[in-house]
């Protein structure tokens, strides 16, 4: 490929050109003017320029390392035409930096150099210089190189701990020494672990949790605890190689916190004025709980909501109670939440609606149906009770149902007709003479039927005679006729 090497004006003959030591050169002229480029003249023979000794060093000085206690050194080489002459090596000079001693010397033809059984992760400074038959380079610059890295060797000290809340703490701890860490450090990681739970010290298998805290630092938030539990926690350095010792275990408790919802709320049963509920304990106590509080607001108008009301359990033990005092033929929302020292947790909600004024007895919600649903039972009722049926949806706000009626359930009398006639002698004397009588029809029809087969062929040649065997059947016979 030609290269433009200089421009001179219209009326030189001659131009001073700036050549490479050691390389073969073909040459050609081209005139130009505000119009463009003329043809190329034909190239010149070859000319090759004498060598020289190198006059630039190779670049990108750099050490890599994949072990510990060895150190490669690699740079870019120098192009064909930087290289001045023949026999091109590299002379790679190093010394431990900070220690009065003389350079290490070793010439090369590759671009890349490895030593071995050097002190893990140690600064070098290190040279790089061109050299070939006709000399050596210009002085190089000195560039700065580590040895290969290892873990690190000693583990973070005096690590404590510091209660935010019951489900935050922040950590603190104590950076390992720069010559302990052998790499560049890359940061810290705390583990911490679950020990027991402070409410009924049930040991826990431990299952670790991390998090990594990039850079050097010496401390970090660890989110996310379990209330009212014992941890175990400790922290570690690393670097590219990987993870140091851990720290001793630290110890800490997280306080009590607020309990998560009850698992449940049901309405037992209901009347024109009162409503009994019941609820479940928490999934997670959280701590040693206090009471509950249950709270009730009328929601018949979905726009316009009643004032809330509160109720105080103080017996933690207490999980129903009933409320009096309600308005009848309204629709309710209860609330019902679990709380310890520190407060008070999710509440877990249900709806239900008063009977109607003038009804009477007790009333009770079923659990939802499904609309697929063609029927549904209703059990545990009187017998000889009157009883009103409502199906109204799940959301109903107003007085209305989808399906209404009175029904009444059947008697002890009526069904005790059934219950005596079961128990007379003469019943049960009559089903087992009907019994006896089936069993006997079916063994003669039984018998019947085996006999019959015994003749089936004979009957079978009656119906379908053979025109040959009745035919010879004719000539053995007719002698005597």
């Amino acid at each position: 490929r030609w290269q433009e090497l200089t421009r001179v004006p219209g009326n030189a003959t001659t131009a001073l050109l700036a050549l490479a030591p050691y390389v073969n050169y073909q040459f050609r002229v081209l005139a130009v003017n505000a119009v463009g480029r003329s043809r190329p003249s034909k190239p010149s023979p070859r000319y090759s320029t004498p060598p020289a000794a190198p006059d630039k060093n190779p670049e990108n000085i750099r050490v890599e390392a994949s072990e510990p206690n060895e150190m490669v050194m690699k740079w870019e080489p120098l192009k064909p035409v930087e290289k001045n002459g023949p026999g091109l090596e590299y002379k790679v000079s190093w010394r431990q930096r900070g220690v009065e001693t003389d350079w290490n010397e070793e010439t090369v033809k590759k671009h890349s150099l490895t030593l071995r059984n050097t002190p893990t992760f140690v600064p070098y400074e290190i040279k790089v210089q061109a050299v070939n038959s006709l000399g050596s380079g210009p002085e190089p610059n000195v560039t700065i190189g580590y040895s290969g890295e290892d873990v690190p060797d000693a583990a973070p000290s005096g690590v404590s701990v510091d209660i935010v809340n019951s489900t935050l703490v922040k950590v603190f701890w104590f950076g390992i020494p720069r010559d302990r860490v052998r790499g560049h450090l890359k940061g810290y990681k705390v583990s911490w672990w679950k020990t027991k739970s402070m409410l009924d010290g049930k040991r826990h298998h431990p299952e670790k949790h991390f998090l990594t805290f990039v850079g050097d630092r010496n401390y970090g938030m660890i989110p996310g605890l379990e209330p009212f539990s014992e941890f175990r926690l400790t922290v570690l350095a690393y670097n590219s190689k990987g993870d140091g010792p851990e720290s001793s275990p630290v110890v800490f408790e997280t306080p009590e916190g607020v309990p998560e919802q009850p698992r449940f709320l049901r309405i037992l049963n209901f009347d024109k004025d009162s409503v009994t509920l019941s609820w479940g304990l928490p999934k997670k106590a959280n701590g040693h709980l206090t009471g509950y509080i249950l709270q009730y607001q009328i929601i018949n108008e979905t726009h316009e909501i009643g004032p809330l009301n509160d109720v105080s359990v103080t017996n933690r033990s207490t999980l129903s109670w009933r409320l009096s005092g309600l308005s009848s033929t309204t629709k309710y929302k209860f609330y019902v939440k679990a709380c310890t020292v520190k407060g008070c947790g999710k509440p877990v909600t249900e709806e239900g609606l008063t009977m109607a004024q003038g009804s009477k007895g007790i009333g009770k919600i079923s659990e939802a149906v499904k609309p697929t649903q063609k029927f549904h039972p209703i059990e545990a009722l009187e017998p000889g009770t009157e009883y009103t049926v409502r199906l109204v949806t799940k959301n109903w706000v107003d007085n209305n149902s989808i399906f209404e009626d009175v029904i009444e359930t059947r008697g002890r009398a009526y069904a005790g007709i059934y219950d005596g006639i079961s128990t007379q002698g003469w019943f049960i004397g009559l089903m087992c003479a009907i019994a006896l009588l089936t069993l006997l029809l079916l063994t003669i029809c039984f018998v019947r039927r085996n006999k019959g087969g015994k003749y089936s062929v004979k009957e079978k040649e009656d119906l379908h005679p053979d025109p040959e065997a009745q035919s010879i059947k004719d000539e053995i016979f007719g002698e005597y006729r």
